[in-house]
């Protein structure tokens, strides 16, 4: 029997947004796939029939109809058939603003999040293909909208079994985030100030930092500085990469390009000539 998967590339990508969508594809015979180094963007998987067994982080997770699970980047992962077919549903995305919105959201990332089969996420995937039908703008700012609206359909129709706890772990590490925000260019800092200014141990910390983003609080800074050292090598051409990486936070110019490359998948050179 022919497996049938469908796949949408988005290869004019405008990096510049606050949100954009890398793929977005639906897969009625989904196969295994093993990411020991996870994806570079955040990846949402939801099933629209049949059933799959989701692993991450030493812990095995089923997917059925009316749920998915939201990994944040580079979350090592595995995903097997427990059903014959397994159909699901997929959309990669990022921009600068994506792990300030999934955080101020309180949304979940790397456990099992359910809706109502009534609600708009269940229909997400029937939706997504009739726009690529209308020739929807998924390059640009509609989009961007698209995955806006996503997030937001998840925060109000997702629900987890401890929702209520994230969402305080949320509201307690926000002013910690625009901590980070404000400092994340001066090179020296590190958990450490981070810890002191919460007011707590940089173990408890790095706990309630992962339970609300689904990244350490070190992740989240360079994840930060990388997406600050974007919006440079787009809006100011003159800036050397070398001058960037000082501005963003970086020592080491070679430091930067190597983390750069390991999270944008290319060199900071290459991410301004596509832009």
């Amino acid at each position: 029997m022919e497996h049938y998967m469908k796949q949408m590339f988005v290869t004019s990508l405008d990096r510049s947004l606050p949100l954009f969508i890398e793929t977005m594809g639906w897969n009625e015979w989904q196969e295994e796939f093993s990411r020991p180094q996870g994806y570079h963007c955040y990846h949402w998987l939801q099933t629209t029939g049949g059933e799959g067994q989701f692993e991450i982080s030493d812990t095995i997770v089923t997917l059925a109809p009316n749920q998915g699970i939201l990994l944040p980047p580079s979350a090592s992962h595995r995903y097997v058939t427990r059903s014959h077919p397994w159909s699901t549903w997929y959309i990669t995305f990022n921009g600068h603003l994506a792990p300030m919105i999934v955080s101020s959201l309180g949304l979940s990332t790397s456990t099992v999040i359910s809706w109502e089969p009534g609600s708009r996420l269940s229909a997400l995937h029937k939706r997504s293909r009739n726009l690529a039908r209308q020739s929807f703008d998924f390059n640009g700012m509609d989009g961007s909208a698209f995955v806006y609206r996503f997030l937001m359909d998840l925060k109000r129709y997702g629900q987890v079994d401890n929702q209520r706890s994230f969402s305080q772990y949320t509201e307690r590490m926000l002013p910690f985030i625009r901590f980070l925000e404000e400092n994340y260019a001066d090179p020296a800092f590190g958990l450490a100030q981070l810890s002191e200014y919460a007011g707590i141990s940089s173990q408890r910390l790095n706990y309630l930092f992962k339970r609300t983003t689904g990244m350490s609080p070190y992740q989240y800074l360079i994840h930060l500085r990388v997406q600050k050292a974007k919006e440079y090598l787009i809006n100011d051409k003159k800036l050397t990469v070398k001058a960037i990486a000082s501005l963003v936070g970086f020592l080491d110019s070679s430091h930067f390009v190597y983390t750069f490359r390991k999270i944008e998948a290319m060199t900071p050179q290459n991410y301004r000539d596509l832009n």
